[in-house]
């Protein structure tokens, strides 16, 4: 059970709460392509963001909790701590705190709601209070949270449609439905769609038109389904290095992922995911719910229902 002010009453709760109090409220919405539940993951899971988002530096997480998350943060290169304090008091609405220099509070809601099936509003509303004398600050503080909520959707927008393309596709996640403790698991939490066909690639098919437009890696190849996918690399006519093109954490593109040697590194949370690899020695090996065989001139990609 969660208890809090309503947030229609926080201004005039905080102005109560101590005499000479000045608050300044600023807002911002956007639609945003999914659903609900997956741009409350996206918020709740705070591992993506030193990878995603220009503003954000590493974090100290203190503690979390289903529905909470207590961090550390820092203000850019400056010796400054921020403890941000995030909190979901309801499906779809949050309170993010943080106070600067114990001077001035920010009080964020952030609240998330269906437009309908492919895309969603999120609105975001703050609160800056201080002592009346430090009110020519809060302009100031009321742009930069705005231009910062600008950029941050902006960068949270690959997600939050990637998430929305591979759920049309049939794809589910460990972190459903999702907390601030599971949408932080680094585990391997994507759940492929079972594959209702075998997948065969000949030898004849690795070519220019089945070649994948990664800047980082020119010799990799993608083959399969509409509804699944796997990048291959082709070390030899007997050796094969094969990954499916959605990350297994989270459901990240990996198609134009940093690629090397054996792994491909996640660009959504810098995980990295070691290759299944096909030889002569090792004709058939199950791996991220598939199974891949080597058949003379054939790989074949099927479902492992050992694992279902």
């Amino acid at each position: 059970m969660m208890r809090s002010i309503d947030k229609n009453y926080l201004s005039k709760a905080i102005k109560d709460f101590c005499k000479g109090t000045s608050v300044t409220s600023g807002k911002f919405s956007c639609e945003a392509p999914g659903s609900v539940k997956d741009l409350e993951w996206n918020h709740m899971d705070q591992s993506h963001r030193p990878y995603i988002h220009s503003t954000y530096s590493d974090e100290l997480r203190i503690s979390i909790g289903e529905n909470f998350a207590n961090s550390l943060t820092k203000w850019g290169n400056w010796p400054f701590f921020l403890n941000v304090m995030d909190v979901r008091v309801k499906e779809g609405q949050y309170y993010q705190t943080f106070t600067i220099g114990g001077l001035i509070y920010v009080h964020t809601v952030i609240e998330m709601g269906y437009i309908d099936d492919s895309k969603s509003l999120l609105d975001i509303n703050w609160h800056i209070s201080s002592h009346w004398f430090l009110k020519p600050i809060h302009k100031y503080l009321n742009n930069k949270l705005y231009k910062l909520n600008i950029r941050l959707q902006e960068e949270d927008y690959v997600i939050r449609s990637q998430r929305a393309i591979l759920r049309e596709k049939g794809y589910m996640f460990k972190s459903d439905p999702p907390n601030y403790y599971n949408s932080n698991m680094l585990t391997n939490n994507t759940i492929y769609p079972l594959l209702e066909d075998i997948i065969s690639i000949n030898m004849s098919d690795f070519k220019e038109s089945n070649a994948i437009n990664n800047k980082k890696n020119t010799s990799l190849y993608k083959f399969g389904k509409k509804e699944i996918s796997f990048i291959i690399k082709k070390i030899s006519e007997n050796e094969f290095y094969i990954w499916p093109s959605v990350c297994p954490h989270e459901g990240a593109s990996l198609e134009d992922a940093s690629f090397c040697d054996t792994s491909v590194k996640c660009p959504w949370h810098g995980l990295s995911f070691n290759a299944v690899k096909l030889s002569l020695k090792n004709k058939s090996i199950s791996k991220y719910g598939f199974i891949y065989k080597l058949d003379k001139d054939c790989i074949k990609i099927f479902n492992d229902n050992s694992k279902n």
